[in-house]
């Protein structure tokens, strides 16, 4: 699932595919004890609405690309957030959609996003490949003031090891 949060205009580019179900969302607020409370059964709204304090509203959806308008944004450029809600930040291309049409905008888009999401999956897992610094204990009796949260860790760690003992 993915979902596309863009400014009125972008979304009405967007509304020009073939495949593009009217689709108005969920209530955006819902009455609980007297009071109106954000509705937390859209997932990504309530996200949206924690992150940036705005209220978007649903337009539709083009499969499983669900269109956001959030009346806040006043440029061409539209933000795609994924499952996991990691966005992707783009710029609407008038001219590839003057000429080759919206659907294939949206599809060079998937592409290109599921190339980003990728290269964000290796990179993240080449920071935990990569091995944390081993601390040095004794160096907060040698130099004092060039000790690193490591060197403190693992003199803590020695001292409960040898408290026990």
């Amino acid at each position: 699932m993915l979902y596309v949060v863009s400014s009125y205009t972008v979304s009405q580019e967007f509304k020009k595919s073939r495949y593009f179900r009217m689709s108005l969302g969920l209530v955006a607020t819902v009455e609980k004890n007297g009071t109106r409370v954000y509705n937390q059964n859209d997932k990504f709204s309530h996200f949206y609405n924690q992150l940036y304090k705005t209220t978007i509203y649903g337009q539709g959806n083009v499969g499983d690309i669900r269109f956001y308008v959030d009346h806040y944004i006043n440029t061409d450029d539209f933000v795609i957030y994924t499952d996991d809600f990691q966005e992707f930040i783009f710029k609407l291309d008038k001219l590839v959609i003057r000429e080759k049409g919206v659907d294939f905008y949206l599809g060079s888009l998937l592409k290109e996003i599921e190339e980003r999401y990728d290269e964000r999956v290796k990179e993240n897992e080449l920071k935990k490949a990569q091995p944390k610094p081993e601390g040095n204990p004794n160096l907060i009796f040698q130099n004092p003031g060039n000790v690193k949260y490591e060197d403190l860790k693992a003199y803590l760690e020695e001292k409960n090891k040898s408290r026990y003992l």
